[in-house]
């Protein structure tokens, strides 16, 4: 019984992983494409960097080119490697801001296909995975006597 509890959880977190971060990865890369395509254009003053495992993402102030818009904390996202001992660059021109909570500024080189395509991926192969193995956990149940 704790078995198939314990089954039972398992498949229900491989599905909620898949479709929560499926979702979040999807998300990131249409809000880039919509802010690369309509956002405020701008430049981003980096004031420090926000470091994980392997790369690093510059935060800064971002001012559009209209200096009518100023957004403190901003992080940016593009396609270009940051690494911990890479110096501070004074300013980085030609980002487009996506005003939500929080900020985040794209530089228009930035490609939303890597996040969307790695979304669904991630949604297809984890819901893939729960099937089977409800299919699995069903098919010993009638096997057993």
């Amino acid at each position: 019984m704790a078995g198939r509890v314990l089954i039972g959880l398992l498949i229900v977190f491989i599905a909620v992983l898949g479709v929560g971060g499926g979702v979040a990865l999807i998300t990131e890369g249409v809000d880039g494409r919509t802010a690369v395509a309509d956002g405020p254009a701008g430049t981003l003053t980096p004031t420090g960097r926000q470091c994980g495992k392997e790369s690093c993402s510059w935060i800064g102030t971002f001012t559009s080119d209209d200096r009518k818009t100023t957004r403190r904390d901003v992080e940016l996202r593009d396609d270009q490697t940051v690494r911990r001992s890479d110096p501070t660059p004074a300013k980085i021109p030609d980002v487009r801001l996506h005003d939500g909570d929080p900020p985040v500024a794209y530089s228009t080189d930035y490609s939303p296909v890597p996040k969307i395509a790695g979304g669904v991926a991630l949604i297809v192969v984890c819901l893939t995975v729960a099937v089977l193995l409800v299919l699995r956990v069903r098919r010993e149940r009638k096997s057993r006597p």
